[in-house]
């Protein structure tokens, strides 16, 4: 790992709906991206891979700060015409000002309606290191979960809820944690939110999943893990 690249997996999305309710399209996703509390403008391209496949690459840049990311968001029918969608991809957040600070708040959206009963799960994990010479911090902003869901334009479940300090040239890390919870009947949309408060002179990466599902079935936010999701993909 150099000092100016921190490779980064992460986010995947695991979406679910009854053959009878409207799809959650995948190449309507969208990204949008606060830096400090304002709204940035976002470099992003999709690319349509065929098989309902989209994948969604870009960055953002400013005064030292850059993130970037690259998703893949998959749109396909299984057994019993469950209708799925399901995107990945990394992160990478490097804030290599002289002084201040990044707040980040990030989100990948996308439009459509599931059947009622829908449950979610997710999970994440990450690192950090600090390139300084003074102490950082990396993690939670006011408290708030660095790695959410998000149904119909609301939160829910989160994970990863506290803040590290850095010594200059070492190294945080949050250990894996997984929620899951019921969603109820989506009507406008589902995604997931990355909320970030990084110091001066820090690189990070965080990997995550966030799944919605309208099978009912036993365990099925069990899958919260993001091994678990990506076995999903081979039941196509």
């Amino acid at each position: 790992m150099g000092q100016n690249t921190i490779t980064t997996a992460i986010a995947a999305t695991l979406l679910a709906s009854s053959a009878a309710s409207a799809a959650i399209s995948a190449n309507a996703a969208t990204i949008n991206l606060s830096a400090n509390g304002a709204a940035q403008t976002v470099n992003n391209s999709a690319t349509d891979l065929g098989d309902g496949r989209f994948a969604h690459t870009g960055f953002w840049a400013s005064n030292g700060m850059l993130v970037q990311w690259s998703n893949l968001i998959t749109s396909y029918s299984v057994v019993n015409g469950v209708e799925t969608a399901y995107v990945s991809g990394g992160f990478t957040i490097k804030n290599n000002n002289a002084t201040t600070p990044l707040v980040l708040d990030l989100s990948v959206l996308m439009a459509g309606s599931m059947g009622a009963g829908a449950t979610y799960a997710g999970s994440a994990g990450g690192q950090g290191v600090n390139f300084s010479f003074s102490s950082g911090s990396l993690g939670s902003t006011a408290g708030a979960p660095v790695w959410a869901g998000l149904v119909n334009g609301t939160q829910v479940g989160g994970v990863i809820t506290s803040t590290q300090t850095v010594n200059p040239f070492s190294l945080a890390s949050f250990a894996p944690q997984s929620f899951n919870g019921s969603a109820g009947s989506v009507t406008s949309g589902v995604g997931m939110r990355l909320r970030l408060s990084i110091s001066a002179g820090m690189e990070s990466s965080f990997s995550g999943a966030f799944s919605v599902s309208s099978v009912p079935a036993p365990g099925a936010v069990a899958l919260a893990g993001a091994a678990g999701l990506l076995g999903g993909r081979r039941r196509r």
